[in-house]
């Protein structure tokens, strides 16, 4: 024999060998066999061709076995060369064009790339086509081809592939005879293609007939075959997916033994070995998902592992395996809350995204897992980026995932979650429509049987319960209730999701109770968390949350029935949820918190001290506790009030964590919108810690209180702004990181509320949306520990920290001092800080009381300027009032309870010269910010010299002694202004005309004219938003002759009426105009303030000092706009003499007012009208 042949006839018997042992010796002696063979064979023989093709059969099943790409080469190479030298119509082409297909596919399915899947069908194609009918191989080349197309569904999700596939592999188990050997293999591709389609598109006939099949295959394959592991493996995999889409435990049961016998059955070494892995702890991970048996959860952990470990490394199944190991350890997580198993969650599936190519199917689940993954850090330590980072995630699964995708309906739920819990975390009431929203879709898009449909409902109905205690609205309630009520009653028993469902309908049907007092609710709630407690795993994650659930419900019975075994019950379980919860854990504040109320109601029952003590001792360390900002500044302030009675010793450093804990309620990751939003209902917070400070003589740490716990919002911007020059000298590199974060910062901080989408915006919308939330909180982030950082270096330890009392008194102008005010309903006190003393003067209001201040309040804003009668127009609305109160009352009193008292504490006298006036500075609080302090004193025929204010001192207002004492610093290096542009909007279109305003600025125009100062006039159609706003960049000193609005609903939308629209206040606080001077607004209420963020000072003028303007002239109320021009004109004459013709000078701004006012009243008469028409001018700054 030729040594060609006995080549051959050695390939052949190793061959044979190989397939039934598939030892890897045995496949290298075919090689090297066939390699002789073809090159001893004699040129030109007719078997060179079949040679070469078998050849490259040999390195495709070593490439299978090994995965080494460089035998793909060698396999695609023998049999690309064998397909171009065969003749069209040889009998053997159609086996060579389909070899070389499959060498194409297994290179496909080791890589992803596309473009050989493509080559691999088109091969197979043409053995199809190029096979005759009736022929012997044509349903091996159905088959084939109908592998590769599911093979490109896979990878594409392309409907009519699956639909091809299942043709092709219908058609080759249709014409494969009885008893034939290949029958079980063509079964089990068939089932493979059903299970496919049924993942895409859910039809449960699919799975049904992919699991009838598989069995068949497995059934039909001889026991030891080398196939039977991957038919078991398969098998498994469909009653899997059938347990996955119907609940029925059996199905599980089932998947776990045959994955089992799938993994018993495959050699070690063997490529698909690390596959069959993961698919045992996939199905272990489904069981435990049901049953909650953590044995279930240590053994896929161990299966992924094993997974992990075999596969090599770029395989194209790595994705998959860095996914379900992560999955494992979120749920092992989930059930013990070790966060190690969360951080490496997150790690693995991060490795999934990244290694998994754009477009690949499996994408959107990656995208999805990753998401969850942060959702669940979130939950356990608060952290905002891990929400943020979560949203997005999410977003881009339910993108990513295709309309009529299985899935689709839980990347919407989860999308939903994580909006349901940001909204938790900010109260940002978009969140919660977003993920009722997302919650909604979720149902509509699952069909009516699933398992997963229970879930979605007790989703959506949570969500709408967090939406029902923000706003009241008991639809939302009711919504929540029945779907909570669907979640429950479609859930079978055992379910591990159940006490979730049980917990979640309590909560709900208490949320209702609390609203409409319904004991049946109430009862139903307690029935319902006893449910949950009862049937949730000791040691679980979640029980700690439904301990707490219950003593919420038993303290609501509390209330409402006063049986002290509820409130007793209360305590014991929520006693439980502290205990339980590890330390760290986000919601141990809310535990604390409510466990302090606990106690605390009982003792208000008992009066039994100790109860006091665990209330206020429980309330303190839900304040030190980790956990969401607003409920550890509620926890602070239960504390503080209490110890305030029970614990003086401790009271005022309970009050200083409570006043520390307010800037991060209204943290710099949120929009300006968001932070005034959060710190409604905070602002009596301040005026307590003052009262007590005072009350224990503490007027040093009064002031600072002030200080730090009043204009957050405004200090922030201030604090993003400030000058650097002496970190520059010490540390350039920090120095130019933190101008680009602080930038990046007032940039998303003062996104306007426009830009953020409705929960009926599309989801591009919300990702673009989402992106800037996640970029806002990332650089939040990166300020703090840039701060941590700055904050490190020698001689820097206070940058931008609270200002002490010493360093705000020692930068105090000296022409005047600083009045701070604090209303409280237990007393009312001013503070004076005055350059060169150290101290603070303490002026105890005794004759003014809360009850006083809120009255004058009221008379002022709702009796008088809501009634007013401006007869001869004004820049606001006109009214009609019948015997109105009188202003004098009001400001008489003012006079004798507050002004006076204060001026005779700081031994001041009547100057009949007012040349000899001091200056005095008000920073008011409370009730006291929208009163005219400036104008108090008593007029009319009761007027005597020294009965107002003004005859002793020349009044302006500051929000802080910060913002004062910045503006008086710069000031002294400023010089006198010569450039000036004056605004006019006599007619701005939609609203009444103020034709006086025409007059006021050409008035001004001419006043300056040969003068040293350049006048510009924007009047009409040319003073529009952009015009005006580069026009105050180029110049020192604006005024404005214009309509002017301080928007009552959004007060950051307040603004000046310009010929285009409004230029709100919002995009004033965004201007950093290079030298400021001063801004004269007549307008109308442009430093009249929001009633619901008095602290705040959230007003026009405001803004134009945030701007960087020294000084601004502004109004309390609408003013007239007949005796705008006299007010303006006398201002600036004054101005004018003082300086000669040389330059305005801001610093005398207040002296001017002071002087245009004197002069307006002298023409005016008496009673209110007079009054409201000079007394709304004020001059804020220096």
């Amino acid at each position: 024999m030729s040594d060609w042949r006995c080549a051959i006839s050695s390939a052949q018997a190793f061959e044979r060998r190989f397939e039934e042992t598939g030892n890897i010796d045995d496949i290298t002696q075919v090689i090297s066999h066939y390699e002789s063979a073809v090159s001893s064979v004699p040129p030109g023989l007719d078997m060179l061709p079949a040679i070469s093709n078998n050849l490259g059969n040999s390195y495709l099943s070593r490439f299978k076995r090994t995965g080494d790409l460089q035998d793909n080469d060698r396999a695609i190479s023998h049999h690309q060369s064998v397909v171009e030298s065969t003749p069209s119509g040889h009998p053997n082409l159609p086996t060579y064009f389909n070899n070389l297909g499959s060498s194409y596919l297994g290179r496909f399915e080791c890589t992803g790339d596309l473009q050989y899947i493509d080559h691999a069908i088109f091969y197979h194609r043409s053995a199809v086509e190029s096979t005759p009918s009736g022929h012997a191989n044509l349903p091996r080349w159905f088959n084939i081809l109908g592998t590769s197309y599911l093979c490109r569904f896979e990878c594409t999700g392309d409907l009519q592939d699956i639909d091809h596939a299942i043709s092709h592999h219908q058609n080759a188990v249709e014409s494969t005879p009885s008893g034939h050997a290949d029958l079980p293999g063509r079964f089990h591709d068939l089932g493979n293609s059903y299970k496919c389609r049924f993942e895409r598109t859910g039809n449960l006939q699919d799975i049904d007939r992919a699991i009838s099949h598989h069995q068949r295959a497995v059934e039909s394959t001889p026991s030891g075959h080398a196939d039977l592991s991957s038919r078991f493996n398969n098998l498994g995999n469909s009653y899997k997916s059938r347990f996955e889409r119907t609940g029925n435990l059996q199905d599980i049961d089932r998947a776990i033994s045959h994955h089992q016998s799938a993994v018993k059955s495959t050699p070690s070494g063997h490529t698909e070995l690390p596959h069959r892995f993961g698919n045992l702890g996939t199905s272990y991970t489904r069981r435990f998902e049901r049953t909650g048996d953590l044995q279930d959860i240590e053994r896929a952990i161990s299966h992924h592992q094993s997974a992990f470990e075999f596969i090599p490394s770029g395989h194209t199944e790595l994705p998959t395996c860095f996914n379900n190991l992560g999955t494992s350890y979120r749920f092992r997580f989930e059930h013990t809350g070790k966060l190690q198993d969360i951080d490496r969650a997150i790690s693995l599936h991060q490795s999934a995204v990244e290694s998994t190519p754009s477009g690949h199917p499996n994408l959107p689940g990656w995208f999805n897992n990753l998401g969850t993954s942060y959702l669940c850090r979130f939950e356990h330590t608060g952290d905002l980026q891990d929400i943020d980072h979560a949203i997005s995630h999410h977003q881009s699964a339910v993108k990513s995932t295709p309309s009529d995708d299985t899935y689709l309906p839980t990347h919407f739920s989860n999308l939903g979650t994580s909006y349901t819990r940001r909204f938790e975390r900010t109260g940002d009431l978009q969140d919660i429509d977003r993920a009722i929203s997302h919650h909604q879709s979720a149902v509509e898009s699952t069909p009516s049987s699933p398992a997963d449909l229970p879930r979605w409902f007790n989703n959506l109905g949570t969500s709408y319960l967090c939406r029902f205690e923000c706003t009241g609205d008991l639809q939302d309630i009711d919504h929540a209730i029945s779907h909570q009520q669907s979640a429950i009653e479609s859930i079978p028993s055992g379910h591990p999701n159940l006490p979730t469902c049980f917990s979640n309908l309590g909560n709900s049907y208490m949320r209702r109770f609390e609203r409409t007092g319904n004991l049946q609710d109430i009862d139903r709630a307690i029935s319902h968390h006893l449910s949950a407690v009862e049937s949730t795993p000791s040691g679980h994650a979640d029980l700690p949350a439904r301990f707490n659930n219950l003593g919420n419900s038993y303290t609501c019975r509390f209330e409402r029935t006063g049986d002290l075994q509820d409130i007793d019950r209360a305590i014991s379980h929520r006693q439980s949820a502290v205990e339980s919860t590890p330390s760290g854990h986000t919601e141990l504040p809310i535990f604390f918190m409510n466990l302090g109320h606990s106690y605390h109601l009982r003792s208000r029952c008992t009066h039994y001290f100790p109860d006091v003590q665990n209330s206020i001792a429980s309330y303190r360390r839900g304040a030190e506790a980790n956990g969401t900002p607003s409920t550890r500044l509620q926890s602070a302030k239960h504390a503080a009030m209490l110890s305030s009675v029970h614990d003086h010793s401790h009271c005022l450093t309970d009050f200083a964590l409570a006043i520390s804990l307010l800037s991060e309620v209204a943290g710099l990751e949120q929009t300006i919108h968001r932070r005034h939003a959060n710190l409604h209902g905070h602002s009596h917070l301040v005026g307590s810690a003052v009262a007590t400070a005072l009350h224990c003589d503490k007027a040093d740490l009064a002031l600072e209180w002030l200080e730090q716990g009043r204009c957050l919002v405004w200090n922030q911007l201030n604090q993003l702004r400030t000058p650097i020059d002496n970190l520059r000298i010490r540390s350039p590199s920090l120095a130019d990181r933190f101008i680009k974060v602080a930038s990046a910062l007032e940039s998303y901080g003062t996104r306007p509320a426009s830009s953020i989408p409705s929960s009926h915006a599309t989801l591009a919308e919300e990702i673009r949306l989402q992106d800037d939330t996640r970029k806002h909180t990332l650089h939040a982030t990166e300020y703090r520990q840039l701060l941590k950082e700055i904050r490190d270096l020698p001689d820097f330890h206070d940058f931008l920290q609270p200002p002490q009392a010493t360093n705000l008194l020692s930068s105090l102008p000296s022409d005047g001092p600083v009045i701070l005010f604090n209303v409280h309903e237990t007393r009312c006190d001013a503070l004076a800080v005055i350059a060169g003393i150290e101290e603070p003067l303490h002026i105890p209001l005794v004759n003014f009381s809360l009850v006083q201040a809120e009255r004058l309040q009221k008379t002022l804003q709702c009796d008088l300027l809501n009634q007013r009668d401006v007869e001869d127009g004004d820049r606001a609305v006109r009214r009609y009032f019948r015997d109105p109160p009188s202003m004098s009352f009001v400001l008489q009193e003012l006079w004798c309870n507050v002004v006076q008292p204060i001026l005779e504490a700081l031994g001041y006298s009547y100057h009949s010269d007012p040349s000899d006036r001091r200056r005095i500075w008000w920073c008011p609080t409370g009730p006291l910010a929208f009163l005219p302090l400036h104008a108090a004193g008593i007029y009319g025929s009761e007027y005597q010299p020294g009965s107002c204010v003004s005859d002793f001192v020349v009044s302006s207002y500051t929000p802080t002694v910060r913002s004062l004492n910045d503006k008086f610093i710069a000031s002294s290096t400023s010089s006198r202004c010569t450039s000036l542009v004056l605004i006019s909007q006599p007619n701005t279109p939609g609203l009444r005309s103020i034709p006086s305003t025409r007059t006021e600025t050409h008035a001004l125009e001419a006043l300056m004219t040969g003068t040293a100062i350049d006048a510009l006039l924007l009047e009409d159609s040319k003073a529009t938003r952009e015009k005006v706003t580069a026009e105050i960049k180029s110049r020192s000193w604006v005024h404005f002759a214009c309509h002017g609005v301080q928007d009552v609903h959004q007060p950051l939308e307040s603004g000046l009426c310009l010929h285009d629209g409004r230029l709100e206040l919002l995009e004033i606080m965004k201007q950093q105009i290079p030298n400021p001077d001063l801004a004269f607004l007549s307008a109308c209420q442009t430093s009249k303030g929001d009633l619901k963020l008095s602290e705040e000072v959230v007003h026009l003028a405001a803004g134009m000092l945030a701007a960087g303007y020294r000084g601004v002239v502004g109004t309390m109320w609408s003013i007239s706009d007949m005796h705008g021009p006299k007010f303006a004109t006398e201002f600036y004459q004054n101005l004018l003499r003082e300086n000669g013709s040389e330059g305005l000078d801001s610093a005398r701004a207040a002296y001017a007012l002071d002087y245009a006012t004197k002069k307006v009243r002298e023409t005016l008469g008496k009673g209110n009208t007079a009054f409201m028409t000079w007394v709304p001018y004020v001059h804020f700054g220096y």
